[in-house]
């Protein structure tokens, strides 16, 4: 059996059978914003199947979606730990919406769902499927209000109490973008002290040392950004760019602390692995390339950050 349970992540919370999901008597359910993490979980708490299936109210999924994700859930069961969260590919409205952040997506390999988790969420929250168990065992969703990042908080969470990431390699969500969409609403600087957060308990913490791949703005802004325990750890920059190279070095006023600036080629080294790279993809000629020619492993001489 299955069945469909709708609300509003807006003003209070209303039901598919139009009854109020939040406090009816309360004034300030009925209009203030409580956000999509609440939103989810009341529909969660409402409803009595097995398997949750989410999609956002302006987004539209295939046919076969639940067939396909089931059976990926249902195949990934007996995986031990927290279970499994399945996403899919998507295809976008408009279709030009967001080229680079879609193709990475739809371009990650099984692995790299939970390899280049630090960078973003790598499944799109539209897409999520999973047993009622996951959700349990990863409590819900933050129910912060808007503004929140609850579905990279609920993945690192997921993570963390050793639940998998998998994807049905096909597009099974139309996902929409357009102006007034929740996710414009959610604070970069939340989303980016969350992967920091992660990066550094879910990786750095139980490396001796690495270096951060780029001393632009984010390679510093990382940096900078590190627990004291961690910014010890950064034996380098890894660079390009000939002005910093000649440089030497970058000095951080803020904690009065010098770092050593080197050719990118110096990754290949042990020293300086694991490298966590702050560069973004696909902005800048040749960057690819360059990773690609040293012949590195992701995941243990290097991980994405950015």
């Amino acid at each position: 059996d299955a069945g469909v349970r709708v609300t509003l992540g807006g003003s209070g919370f209303r039901s598919a059978e139009g009854q109020a999901t939040a406090d009816s008597n309360s004034e300030e359910s009925a209009s203030k914003p409580l956000g999509c993490g609440t939103a989810k979980n009341r529909a969660v708490l409402q409803s009595s199947g097995d398997f949750l299936c989410f999609l956002d109210a302006d987004d539209v999924m295939r046919p076969r979606r639940v067939e396909a994700q089931l059976g990926l859930a249902l195949a990934r069961k007996g995986c031990g730990g927290a279970g499994c969260l399945v996403g899919s590919c998507i295809v976008r409205e408009p279709c030009d919406a967001q080229p680079r952040y879609t193709a990475w997506l739809n371009s990650l390999t099984q692995e790299q769902l939970l390899l280049q988790r630090f960078k973003e969420c790598t499944l799109a929250m539209p897409t999520w499927f999973c047993a009622r168990a996951v959700f349990d065992a990863a409590s819900g969703f933050l129910e912060t209000g808007p503004g929140t990042p609850e579905d990279l908080d609920f993945l690192y969470r997921h993570v963390r109490s050793g639940g998998s990431l998998a994807r049905v390699d096909e597009p099974l969500v139309m996902y929409r973008y357009h102006e007034k969409q929740q996710s414009h609403g959610v604070s970069a600087n939340s989303i980016w002290a969350l992967r920091v957060e992660e990066l550094e308990s879910g990786l750095l913490a139980h490396l001796e040392s690495f270096s951060l791949w780029g001393a632009g703005r984010d390679g510093k802004r990382l940096y900078k950004s590190l627990r004291p325990a961690s910014r010890q750890k950064v034996v380098a920059f890894l660079d390009v760019d000939p002005g910093k190279l000649a440089a030497g070095h970058y000095f951080d006023r803020e904690h009065g602390e010098k770092v050593p600036i080197v050719e990118w080629k110096m990754a290949s080294e042990a020293k300086f692995q694991p490298a966590i790279i702050c560069v973004k993809s696909g902005l800048h000629s040749g960057f690819e390339n360059n990773v690609a020619s040293l012949g590195l492993q992701e995941g243990r001489q290097y991980w994405h950050f950015n």
